[in-house]
């Protein structure tokens, strides 16, 4: 039965992903193959991780069971992860090809005189880093082999990541949307997956809130 509705939510999740990478491929048509794929699987990560941040405040708000690792989030969250990671390895062919440290160091012959790069471009890279260090460790934590080893209320400590990680692709990718002069309807796509899961996250923070002052009186 569990294994049946899992796999149901991976042929949802895959086929809402194919949609939003085709799409998203298709806004990009006038760049390089790498650079499509880069943007496409870009969109993909950051809509698995706002959906996966969405569904604990939207149980809370309806007022339904709030397990510490729900499949549908856990789902959600590992196929963000993984496009987040495979955007990560493409993205740093995408720009300077054969120079890809310039992406976190200056280029040489430039007047820093600090080992990382800190322009817009350097920033948007590190943060990029970070988010997929981050999307490492989570994707390796999705499994109940992990969770039951590490115990729920560790597990759920290192799940905790996700939030450092989405402020992480939130940088990034406000950053890049002013970097490569995004199309409008691309960063009203950002926009909108951000807007709503940070509208979501307060909702969800309102409501327990709510229940606690409740539970006092």
């Amino acid at each position: 039965m569990r294994g049946t509705r899992r796999l149901k939510h991976h042929a949802l999740i895959a086929l809402g992903a194919v949609l939003l990478g085709a799409s998203v491929a298709w806004v990009f048509a006038a760049a390089g193959p790498r650079a499509r794929i880069s943007a496409a699987l870009a969109y993909i990560g950051l809509a698995g991780v706002a959906l996966s941040l969405a569904i604990g405040p939207l149980n809370i708000r309806r007022g339904r069971p709030n397990p510490v690792s729900g499949d549908l989030r856990r789902d959600l969250g590992l196929w963000g992860g993984i496009a987040g990671l495979l955007h990560v390895g493409i993205g740093l062919t995408v720009h300077l090809r054969g120079h890809m440290e310039q992406y976190f160091v200056p280029r040489p012959g430039s007047d820093s005189r600090l080992p990382l790069r800190i322009d817009p471009f350097g920033w948007a890279n590190h943060l990029g880093l970070l988010a997929g260090a981050i999307l490492l460790v989570l994707v390796l934590l999705s499994s109940d082999v992990a969770l039951r080893r590490l115990g729920a209320a560790r597990w759920k400590r290192w799940q905790r990541l996700n939030y450092i990680g989405a402020l992480a692709i939130l940088g990034h990718g406000a950053l890049y949307q002013i970097i490569e002069k995004r199309k409008a309807v691309l960063v009203a796509l950002f926009a909108l997956l951000v807007i709503a899961t940070l509208v979501i996250q307060g909702l969800g923070m309102r409501a327990v809130r709510a229940r606690s002052l409740a539970a006092r009186s």
